[in-house]
């Protein structure tokens, strides 16, 4: 991220396993080279982050078994809790993304994905509007026996989310609805990914 001129990166780590929490990093322009500048460990084991589009907010899961999500300032070297963190009733999230006011988040433990509403300063509700429990299970056992989302973002059009599950084995396409998330179908894949189509000559 630039901010002010500055480059600036932002690291995830486990603080169950002695990570210091979310690190503030310096990036050299030239170089790539990054140089630590802060950590912050308000929320447990933030293992995913996500910047907000205006660079002025950064969001991060807190991936245990209790499940939350926070949102932290950006504005200076530390970043600094906007709010508590909000628990958001699933179980070991590992990924989050941003889509249509809502920060969305899946659940690896319990096989679900929420969606959160942002407030206008870029904080978060203090409790998920919506709560979208994966069912099923896929072909291979014992890996597929239960579901297991680990994934979820916009498409490229902004129309929808789309959430990935290992332990069933499937992309399922997913609307948000004044703050409802739901589906139509769920596609028989696991693997996901979005790419311009290239240009037809006639």
């Amino acid at each position: 991220m630039a901010h002010g001129g500055r480059r600036r990166a932002y690291i995830g780590s486990f603080t169950a396993a002695d990570g210091p929490g979310i690190v503030t990093a310096a990036v050299d322009a030239d170089s790539g080279a990054l140089t630590a500048l802060s950590s912050v460990d308000a929320v447990p084991d933030p293992a995913y982050l996500a910047l907000s589009p205006d660079t002025r907010t950064l969001y991060a899961v807190g991936e245990t078994a209790e499940g939350a999500v926070a949102a932290y300032r950006v504005d200076g070297d530390r970043p600094e809790p906007a709010g508590p963190f909000v628990p958001v009733g699933g179980s070991g999230p590992t990924h989050l993304s941003l889509f249509a006011g809502h920060v969305l988040t899946a659940y690896y433990g319990s096989g679900s994905v929420t969606a959160t509403p942002v407030r206008p300063d870029g904080a978060l509700a203090r409790s998920a509007a919506h709560v979208l429990q994966h069912a099923g299970s896929g072909p291979h056992t014992p890996r597929h026996q239960g579901p297991h989302a680990h994934q979820v973002q916009p498409d490229p059009s902004g129309r929808w989310a789309v959430s990935v599950d290992l332990g069933t084995d499937s992309v399922r396409v997913c609307t948000l609805t004044d703050g409802a998330l739901a589906w139509p179908g769920s596609p028989p894949t696991r693997a996901r990914a979005f790419r311009d189509a290239p240009a037809r000559s006639e």
